[in-house]
């Protein structure tokens, strides 16, 4: 028996998500996935079986209903990762039917649609709950990666099933009698798993809403854990006091350790960050106790040193046995292993390989600096490394005081011990707070723009 299979037979009495408008059964979510995916097999007709729908929603609790009943209809579910109509347009051929609980496209889509919640007649016979259950959901992502075009990454089933099964041995203990919040979108592989499939795995009731602000978290009235973003977790108001927390997860990008030990002192959990991507699932974890703290291979998963220092995986969240050449270079230790950066990070100026994170690091190393991220430009015919900053209150003051050119200079000259002068940055720009999407990622053409318009 799949492990979907065993959480459709359940108790139909188990609460699995929780709102505005009070709790939710198992029983509930049953009855609304076979509704909806009998109004998907009457809008498809007998000649379409196995749909490509792709799913849309604010909602997780609709989220999870349009996942089951795709599984039930034998349909593939596809997360474009937003709703935006240009980006549904753009990928109009990657599917057939579209899910909502947002306003429908119309005409400015010709796929099939639906929005939820459906409008059910009262005349219409309940469906039955003790149907069938659905054996497997295949998927199929969308990633931007590194180049900002959308990227289909499928996922079949025994994949997503490997992993939530490590992921609920290495967290159910800690997540019994929980409610599992979150603040990142259930549209990517982080909140897939976490988020839905993850609670719906351990039995552990979700929120049907995001949590937007940190401030939301005082007013749990029950034991809770939170999926977060780096990006959420830099937020945290030290004035927050929020009782219950018996977990916090990270992932989507770097969690700064001055964030790591700021929220364990507001919630007495240090976060645990999870290292992987939508394409090769979950690869390792840790809990930073110390800033150099090894991360570790989930179980089951191998790493070794490829060429200039890549990581090679083998993964049963793979849909081989082969090994996979990753973009992250990575250093073994007895302990696990140390993340060195991205390959795609890595350029060649005046024939020199300078790695962008390296830059980064060192830029962060100074007093002065807060967040730092440094990308290549274009200087009429030659390519410089420019730098966008979040200052710290000395920084700020000696910016104010010297100017952002002499600032610069200033900056320059701390780094020159570790980095060649052809990694200096050249160039500079000031923000408040650095800008990150909704998987907390870093928005490279838009940290680009900054770039574009003189310095002020």
């Amino acid at each position: 028996m799949t492990l979907l299979q065993t959480i459709w037979l359940r108790d139909g009495e188990r609460v699995v998500a929780f709102g505005p408008d009070g709790e939710v059964t198992l029983a509930e979510l049953r009855r609304g996935s076979l509704q909806l995916a009998q109004a998907m097999a009457r809008l498809a007709g007998p000649d379409r079986p196995g749909m490509r729908w792709a799913l849309c929603f604010d909602d997780s609790l609709l989220f999870a209903q349009a996942l089951l009943a795709c599984a039930l209809g034998g349909h593939r579910a596809i997360l474009p990762g937003h709703q935006r109509l240009a980006g549904l347009q753009a990928l109009q051929s990657q599917f057939d039917g579209l899910l909502t609980d947002g306003e429908l496209p119309g005409s400015a889509l010709t796929a099939a649609q639906l929005r939820l919640p459906l409008l059910v007649a009262d005349d219409e016979p309940e469906a039955d709950g003790a149907a069938l259950p659905p054996e497997r959901l295949d998927l199929t992502l969308f990633s931007s990666g590194s180049t900002g075009e959308p990227k289909a990454i499928p996922k079949a089933w025994p994949q997503l099933e490997a992993e939530l099964r490590v992921q609920m041995a290495l967290w159910g203990e800690r997540l019994a009698g929980t409610r599992v919040l979150a603040s990142v979108s259930h549209q990517h592989i982080y909140g897939l798993l976490f988020r839905i499939l993850l609670p719906l795995g351990l039995g552990r009731p979700f929120d049907r809403r995001s949590i937007d602000y940190p401030e939301q978290l005082a007013l749990q009235t029950a034991p809770w854990c939170l999926i977060a973003s780096p990006a959420f977790l830099s937020r945290l108001d030290p004035a927050i006091a929020a009782a219950g927390c018996r977990l916090i997860v990270s992932s989507g990008g770097p969690l700064q350790p001055g964030d790591a030990q700021q929220a364990k002192q507001l919630f007495g959990q240090l976060p645990v960050e999870i290292f992987g991507s939508s394409e090769t699932g979950g690869i390792g974890w840790r809990q930073r106790h110390q800033v150099q703290t090894p991360w570790t291979t989930l179980p089951g998963v191998e790493v070794r040193v490829g060429p200039e220092q890549g990581l090679l995986l083998r993964s049963p969240f793979l849909p081989t046995a082969e090994w996979l050449a990753c973009a992250d270079r990575i250093a073994l230790h007895e302990g696990g292993f140390e993340l060195l950066g991205r390959q795609d990070r890595v350029v060649k100026l005046e024939e020199k390989r300078i790695s962008l994170d390296e830059v980064e690091a060192h830029l962060q190393g100074l007093a002065e600096v807060e967040a730092a991220a440094v990308l290549p430009l274009q200087q009429g015919q030659r390519q410089i490394l420019g730098a966008v900053l979040v200052l710290s209150e000395l920084g700020a003051a000696r910016w104010a005081e010297l100017g952002p050119g002499r600032f610069l200079l200033a900056l320059r000259q701390q780094l020159r011990p570790w980095l060649e002068p052809v990694a200096l940055p050249r160039s500079v720009r000031r923000v408040e707070q650095m800008p990150v999407n909704a998987q907390g990622k870093r928005p490279w053409p838009q940290l680009k723009e900054l770039f574009d318009e003189p310095l002020g």
